[in-house]
């Protein structure tokens, strides 16, 4: 495929299914299956309460806050996020992501494509 133009609004959510992870939906935008063999473009909503538990991986991951209040911990730096705020991750380094206020935290992740893709449980934050 040369080029994609969509809506949001029209991807299928599912549920992050991870261990230790809870109330996390994601939604696959830009992926191979659109011919995009070097990285991979995703929504995600943690409903207030819900988080994505510590963890690491190889692919480097760029964060972009679009709505909502949590505070992510990255390499045992606990930091507030908000709407506007973005954050890049490299490879290897330990995070997650909480959100603990009373509404929907929203943000893009966009992610490189490795050889290893597997996710690393890991205790922390």
């Amino acid at each position: 495929m040369e080029y994609l133009i969509g809506s949001i609004e029209e991807v299928e959510e599912s549920e992050v299914k991870r261990p230790r992870s809870k109330g996390t939906y994601i939604k696959w935008l830009i992926t191979r299956e659109q011919g995009s063999m070097k990285y991979a473009v995703r929504k995600f909503v943690i409903r207030p309460g819900g988080f994505i538990s510590h963890h690491y991986h190889k692919y480097v991951e760029t964060l972009v806050f679009l709505k909502g209040e949590g505070e992510v911990c990255i390499k045992g730096e606990k930091r507030g996020v908000r709407k506007g705020d973005f954050a890049f991750i490299n490879s290897g380094v330990p995070h997650s992501i909480y959100n603990h206020s009373k509404e929907d935290l929203e943000f893009l992740c966009v992610i490189s494509y490795e050889e290893d893709m597997k996710i690393v449980e890991k205790e922390g934050c």
